[in-house]
């Protein structure tokens, strides 16, 4: 069943995102993911915010960091938003942002010495238990558990959804979650059902993706107003390569002016750099959808690019 929920960036006031998700509630959105960087807004102020001015929505982090949280604070943090909230809470939980991990010493690559699947791996061998109820015990390269119990026993379900761009995580760890999230940021269809055919090989998972989406009464303004988010602009810059950006008519030498521009952190020179093709091919963006048919039409927007 295809569900759309609202993702939200901690860039925003605390009560100005509450009533968002109020909104979203309203509307019939299924549910409302705030993700969390450590440098701008605390996750937990925003969820029990949510958890306490909404009544049927369901909320998550999406996602929070193994590196800046210890497993017994997740476990302990979403019990406590589970039981707030009627068991509407999940966890989604990654590995964490590269343009601010480095800030705070972490190295992310190489991979072979960082490790980053064994790493979330132990995680959630100790969280999974933790948010059950259940007593753990592990000795780990990163984590260690004696008898770890919480000292109350969760009566709420709270989900675990995995974040990961790599195939090899998501293939590996996604029989430890109920969900994943495949997209934690911006990624075309085409590799979005990569990721989809990887995690379903591992039976039936709940499977959630970002799509970054800007509506306005004009389309035009819409698509201006994407090419100007500096998150788009830095995955285009450091992370997308320009070969999955190819069916839609964008080149590596398309993105070097771009590139130029945020290296010098001149975000409206790299804006106006932003090739068209690669708003087409990692958003939604257009004209602004009727307000009694935001939740359909928008399902129907997503449906119609990642099936065709």
């Amino acid at each position: 069943m295809e569900r759309v929920g609202l993702g939200l960036n901690p860039n925003m006031p605390v009560r100005e995102v509450i009533n968002i998700a109020k909104e979203a509630e309203k509307n019939n959105f299924d549910s409302v993911w705030v993700h969390e960087n450590p440098f701008i807004r605390d996750v937990v102020n925003f969820l029990s915010g949510i958890a306490l001015s909404t009544s049927r929505i369901k909320f998550a982090s999406g996602c929070v960091s193994a590196i800046t949280r210890l497993p017994i604070l997740a476990a302990s943090t979403f019990a406590s938003l589970g039981e707030l909230s009627g068991g509407r809470a999940a966890l989604g939980l990654g590995l964490g942002g590269f343009p601010w991990l480095p800030k705070i010493g972490f190295k992310v690559f190489p991979v072979q010495e960082t490790k980053p699947l064994l790493r979330l791996k132990e995680f959630l061998q100790i969280v999974s238990p933790l948010l059950k109820g259940e007593s753990v015990s592990l000795q780990g390269k990163f984590y260690t558990a004696n008898e770890l119990k919480l000292e109350w026993a969760p009566k709420n379900k709270v989900p675990i959804y995995l974040a990961s761009f790599g195939q090899k995580i998501l293939k590996t760890l996604s029989p430890f979650v109920e969900g994943v999230i495949i997209s934690p940021a911006l990624m075309t269809p085409e590799e979005t059902a990569k990721r989809v055919a990887v995690v379903s090989q591992n039976g039936n998972k709940d499977i959630a993706s970002y799509i970054l989406c800007s509506v306005s009464n004009d389309a035009k303004q819409a698509n201006e107003a994407a090419k100007k988010y500096y998150f788009l602009i830095y995955q285009l810059a450091e992370v997308i390569k320009a070969e999955v950006l190819a069916n839609y008519g964008v080149k590596d030498e398309h993105l070097q002016k771009m590139r130029e521009a945020w290296k010098k952190r001149d975000i409206p020179e790299a804006a106006k750099a932003v090739p068209d093709g690669a708003i087409e091919a990692l958003t939604i963006s257009g004209r602004k959808l009727e307000s009694n048919c935001q939740f359909s039409c928008l399902l129907e927007i997503f449906l119609k690019r990642f099936n065709r």
